[in-house]
């Protein structure tokens, strides 16, 4: 948040009766010119050398504080101004340009006090509205930024009272409203707005969120078609459009989202939607298209880059998967991040990097423990590690989460593999059972009954393996 500092340096000479009076006021002036050219350093200099001769010399403090803070010196620009509000607390200027100073700081609680004690004193001192209305918006934000979003909508119905009908103010009043949880009394507020500008994107996009809160997304959709009516420029038509995708499903939401974009190219949300759309309906070519668009528009976007993941890993293009994932994940939080570790995890099994995918995976079955096809690619990437005893744990786990022939297969195989015969052949046992045309499983039993001495059971399921065309199984009938 940028506030314009007062420009205007009132001249007030307090030097003592000790100090020549003269002297002094030619050095005010000589850095007062110094700072008016830009000279900064200069007319640091010069305002510390009044101070030093008298404390109390307000402009010198003014002077000195506008010249730190156009340097960057926050810290003594904030210790300037603050002079000013012990030289003479009832002094607009000094309690406005400590509040502009805390506001850069990031010291929101800050800012919002000596804001509201700028409007104070100013209000008292009969400023003009036009004059005060910096402080209003001031300490409005600051307190937003503090999430104080009652406080920041009762600072701008004062402000209001001042400046009625002011654009900034009863934009920064409905959205505080909006964030304060309390809809219903933003409603007339944003009717206000939009009743003055029609195609006021953000106002229609508030008054249809909070339709569809009361369960009434059919008006939230009129209102949204009343707002492309009366916008004016393809940009503002693209954000209405992006709003009213999310109310839409399958041909209507594509439709909105496609005109979204050619109107606005660079709305990089509405290609990542359309993107995400084009995915749910099996296209995977066009979702990439889609995604490689938002991604021209904003590539630091998580979402974006794991659309993208997405896209590749449907595709079959597993390195490309893999890399966009990486990217994701190093950018992303919560289920996002799991998702893109999941991607990049399954990318690195499909190019056989089985211990970067066993790492991967590891994290993220960690942290999210029911996901039964991380377990899986956890445990067939152990098996190829030769790591038999972490694979059948792994394959169990999935198995119990997701059974299926598949994962009772491999499951088999690792039992076999770290010797525990008996429990292979039951598992193996049930794998062909649920999938009769497996070849593998059917090798793999006749390998689980030989070890348990049942030759006879062994080669019936070899003979069935090699019925089924897997050449090991008709070398082991020879």
């Amino acid at each position: 948040m940028k506030h314009l500092l007062c420009a205007a340096l009132v001249v007030l000479s307090l030097a003592s009766a000790q100090q020549n009076q003269a002297a002094a006021q030619q050095t005010l002036q000589q850095a007062q010119a110094a700072l008016e050219a830009g000279r900064l350093n200069e007319a640091v200099q010069g305002f510390e050398a009044v101070i030093a001769r008298d404390f109390t010399n307000y402009s010198a403090h003014f002077g000195l504080g506008l010249a730190l803070y156009r340097l960057g010196d926050l810290r003594g620009a904030a210790f300037e101004f603050t002079q000013l509000t012990v030289l003479d607390p009832n002094r607009f200027e000094g309690w406005f340009n400590l509040g502009v100073v805390r506001d850069r700081q990031g010291q929101a609680a800050e800012a919002a006090e000596a804001f509201a004690k700028a409007v104070e004193v100013g209000e008292k001192a009969n400023l003009g509205p036009a004059d005060l209305k910096p402080a209003y918006v001031g300490q409005v934000k600051a307190l937003r930024s503090q999430g104080q979003h009652e406080a920041a909508a009762n600072a701008a119905r004062r402000g209001l009272e001042k400046l009625p009908g002011d654009p900034e103010l009863t934009s920064l009043l409905a959205d505080s409203l909006v964030r304060a949880g309390k809809p219903l009394e933003a409603l007339p507020v944003l009717y206000q707005i939009i009743s003055r500008e029609p195609g006021n994107t953000q106002a229609i996009s508030q008054i249809a969120d909070i339709y569809v809160a009361q369960g009434l997304p059919q008006r939230a959709l009129r209102e949204i078609d009343r707002g492309l009516e009366a916008a004016q420029d393809n940009s503002a038509r693209a954000q209405l459009l992006l709003k009213k995708s999310t109310l839409q499903q399958d041909r209507e939401q594509t439709a909105s989202l496609q005109e979204a974009v050619r109107l606005d190219p660079k709305l990089w949300a509405a290609h990542y939607n359309l993107g995400v759309a084009r995915l749910r309906e099996g296209n995977a070519r066009g979702a990439l298209e889609s995604f490689q668009n938002a991604y021209a528009q904003n590539p630091e976007e998580p979402r974006v880059l794991l659309g993208l993941a997405t896209a590749y890993d449907r595709l079959g293009q597993a390195a490309e998967a893999g890399r966009f994932a990486a990217m994701a994940a190093r950018l992303s939080q919560g289920n996002e991040r799991l998702e893109a570790l999941f991607l990049q995890g399954k990318s690195a099994y499909t190019l056989r990097r089985y211990s970067e995918a066993v790492e991967l995976l590891s994290q993220l079955t960690q942290q999210k423990p029911d996901n039964a096809e991380a377990w899986f690619l956890l445990g067939v990437s152990q098996f190829n590690l030769k790591d038999y005893a972490a694979a059948a744990a792994s394959l169990e786990r999935a198995q119990s989460l997701a059974p299926s022939a598949a994962t009772a297969a491999n499951l088999g195989a690792a039992l076999y593999s770290a010797g525990r015969y008996s429990d292979a052949e039951r598992v193996l046992s049930q794998a062909v059972a649920l999938d009769n045309r497996n070849p593998v499983a059917w090798y793999n039993l006749g390998l689980a009954l030989r070890s348990l001495g049942r030759n006879a059971e062994a080669r019936r399921a070899w003979q069935r393996s090699a019925e089924l065309g897997y050449a090991p199984a008709r070398e082991l009938l020879r």
